[in-house]
């Protein structure tokens, strides 16, 4: 499957003179409009770039993708030829997943198809998001009925109840959100390659998805160093307090080699690093 004519990249405030983009991918079932906010609330050398994967908001009757290496693919090859360097990628959950699977896919050089691959970010992101090597949450196949799927959509997804007790409006999504459910349920779709980026994470303190100790895992995956934050709450902590997020993450954006000369400001967590 190729990307359909939709919009993949939106930038809520364009700022071409930005010292960095930060490509954002929101969590499984979620859209670009969920980082809206965000663009505001970051320093003018900070350009916005939030993906919009098909099956989504404005892109709702476009079919989602199924397959983790297709889309992998279709999101690296118009990465490549849609932002310009230097950039940063951020992903959370599901999010997080593709963010770590476009970091390796830009260490090839080559695209599948013989275009040139990605340029590398200058850092990779990662909230409430598993290592690759740690089992999911839930290991079992979940069985069709409209209760299974509306328990793992609030715990994975996010879903809003009024949305899982609306039956006309979960049946327009239920497409994309079983594919989303799927693709996480399948990660990693190629094997694990360690980063050749620096690494940070966050980890929340009560998420049942993406608990500290499973969060902790990526130290093997990131020989060029690893910053590990630690936040209170649960697995959608970042979004209910977004300003007190965005401060401790544009702290580890000016970590990144083309923010180093920006203000640090401060920010509370803990932090280690591996480099």
């Amino acid at each position: 499957m190729t990307l359909s004519p939709g919009p993949l990249f939106q930038r809520p405030l364009p700022r071409p003179r930005a010292a960095l983009r930060l490509v954002c991918v929101p969590h499984a079932g979620a859209g670009a409009s969920l980082f809206r906010s965000w663009a505001e609330l970051l320093p003018p050398d900070v350009e916005l770039v939030a993906v919009q994967l098909p099956g989504r908001e404005n892109r709702v009757r476009e079919r989602p993708f199924t397959s983790g290496t297709g889309l992998v693919d279709a999101v690296s090859g118009a990465l490549a030829g849609e932002v310009r360097p230097p950039y940063a990628l951020f992903g959370h959950s599901l999010g997080g997943m593709l963010a770590y699977e476009l970091a390796t896919a830009s260490q090839s050089g080559v695209h599948p198809g013989g275009r040139p691959a990605p340029h590398p970010p200058e850092r990779l992101v990662l909230a409430g998001c598993r290592a690759p090597d740690v089992p999911p949450p839930h290991t079992g196949d979940r069985g069709p009925s409209a209760d299974d799927v509306a328990t793992e959509l609030a715990d994975l997804a996010g879903t809003p109840p009024e949305v899982l007790r609306n039956r006309v409006l979960l049946k327009m999504l239920e497409p994309m959100l079983r594919a989303d459910l799927e693709l996480a349920r399948t990660w990693p779709w190629r094997r694990p390659l360690p980063l050749a980026v620096p690494l940070t994470t966050f980890a929340a303190a009560d998420d049942p998805m993406a608990p500290p100790e499973a969060v902790a895992g990526w130290q093997r995956y990131a020989p060029q160093g690893l910053r590990a934050r630690r936040m209170p709450g649960g697995h959608f902590t970042l979004h209910e307090d977004g300003g007190t997020f965005l401060a401790m993450l544009y702290a580890e954006l000016t970590a990144a080699p083309a923010m180093a000369s920006c203000p640090h400001p401060r920010t509370s967590g803990e932090t280690k690093d591996g480099r």
